[in-house]
């Protein structure tokens, strides 16, 4: 058994709201999970080309960088573009933090 961690209430509090939105079938951004959104949502964790979004989440490249500008802009999401590939560029993720980057 754990002794408990400072952010569990917070990480609980979220896993609930995911678990909620998976219920009506929709993603932590609030979009369709099987719409081309969603999609789009999902493979920027990994990163993809413009190509590969659009092939995937079968729909045209315009559509792509459309739904990139609205999660830039509405959601207030950084997404990075290197050699190509577009990705979430997120504070903490992948093992980085502020001291670490």
């Amino acid at each position: 058994m754990s002794s408990g961690q400072k952010m569990d209430r917070e990480d609980t509090a979220y896993a609930v709201r995911l678990y909620n939105l998976s219920r009506k079938n929709r993603n932590w951004l609030r979009h369709g999970k099987s719409t081309s959104a969603g999609k789009i949502d999902e493979m920027l964790f990994d990163g993809a080309t413009i190509e590969q979004l659009a092939r995937r989440a079968r729909t045209t490249k315009a559509t792509v960088y459309v739904h990139l500008t609205h999660l830039r802009k509405a959601h207030k999401l950084t997404i990075v573009k290197k050699e190509g590939v577009f990705r979430y560029e997120v504070e903490g993720a992948r093992g980085k933090t502020k001291a670490g980057k």
